[in-house]
């Protein structure tokens, strides 16, 4: 079982330092249309502020002419322009619907990565794509802090809560899923043993970790990130039983983590990859390889890595970092 506490790369104030001088000129989108040779992304919600953060202090310590990364976030006015000279598209909100962009984006290079927070799936042209790991999150289930929802829930009561249709929905209960093209629905739903399929009419839909939707409500259930839910007031963050499956579900890889939202201490959840999916032809690209490899940036700059411990991520293991790894 990973755990958040052997994961820890810097001092909180080490990483809350770096943080705010990564977001001093920070901006959600970028500032103006991306240059033509910038390194251009669109995709996860859960990873946006993230990616924005490590864009903005890798521009602060690349002068120009270098290449910037420019992250755009999944939720905004569309259409956007990705960067110059490149038409507009439909602002893509989630994992899959920045791997697709992406993907209709061909060999163009109007968009170079996608963030996501899920693995390669069941599309074969994602083949065509590396899944580069760069650092790892905690996925649960919130409720409100005054809940009827217990604090703790096996893998087998959330698919029986999920899988349900009306009229025999859950009593006392109000689950809500993310949007389509969300990485964190894909996600969750795998790890409770659903399917697009298998999901019940009972779950209602909401945009990814928007905490409105919790907050204030003693029914309602939803799928979150831990990172994302760190310290929202009036968010709980709780523990997940993985000991108990529903029939032919093999057990999940489960992390540790002990948020500030009147968890348990600590809690458990299912443990999941971080990436910047690229072209494989990309891969070798010095132009990407210095930013997202194994030896690039990301993953071996020490303010990098603050700035994923600071916004309660985990460190991606060093033989994984900047590798296709699920």
């Amino acid at each position: 079982m990973r755990s958040i506490l052997s994961k820890a790369a810097v001092t909180l104030g080490a990483a809350v330092a770096v943080v705010s001088l990564a977001a001093g000129n920070a901006v959600a989108d970028p500032g103006s249309t991306p240059l033509r040779g910038d390194i251009v992304g669109v995709g996860s919600d859960t990873t946006q502020d993230l990616t924005q953060a490590l864009g903005d202090l890798y521009n602060s310590e690349h002068q120009r002419p270098a290449d910037w990364v420019a992250s755009w976030h999944a939720t905004g006015s569309s259409p956007i322009t990705p960067k110059d000279g490149a038409p507009q598209i439909t602002r893509p909100n989630g994992s899959s619907a920045g791997i697709n962009a992406l993907i209709a984006d061909g060999d163009a290079h109007n968009l170079d990565f996608a963030r996501s927070s899920r693995y390669r799936g069941s599309n074969p042209v994602e083949a065509n794509y590396s899944f580069l790991q760069f650092a790892r999150d905690g996925l649960t289930y919130a409720t409100a802090t005054t809940t009827n929802v217990p604090s703790t829930t096996t893998t087998a009561d959330l698919h029986d809560i999920y899988s349900r249709s009306t009229p025999n929905c859950v009593p006392l209960l109000k689950p809500y899923v993310p949007q389509l093209g969300s990485g964190t629905r894909q996600f969750f739903l795998a790890s409770i043993g659903l399917t697009e399929n298998t999901l019940g009419n009972c779950a209602a839909v909401s945009q990814e970790h928007d905490a409105s939707v919790v907050v204030g409500d003693p029914n309602a259930i939803a799928p979150f990130s831990v990172a994302r839910g760190w310290g929202v007031t009036g968010l709980k963050l709780n523990d997940i039983d993985d000991s108990v499956l529903p029939p032919g579900k093999t057990p999940n890889t489960m992390a540790e983590d002990t948020p500030p939202n009147g968890a348990l201490s600590p809690i458990r959840v299912y443990d999941r990859g971080l990436y910047h999916v690229i072209r494989n032809s990309d891969v070798s690209n010095p132009k990407f390889d210095n930013v997202f490899g194994p030896g690039g940036w990301i993953c071996t700059d020490a303010d990098a890595q603050a700035v994923i411990a600071a916004q309660h991520f985990r460190a991606a293991d060093s033989l994984d970092c900047g590798t296709d790894t699920p």
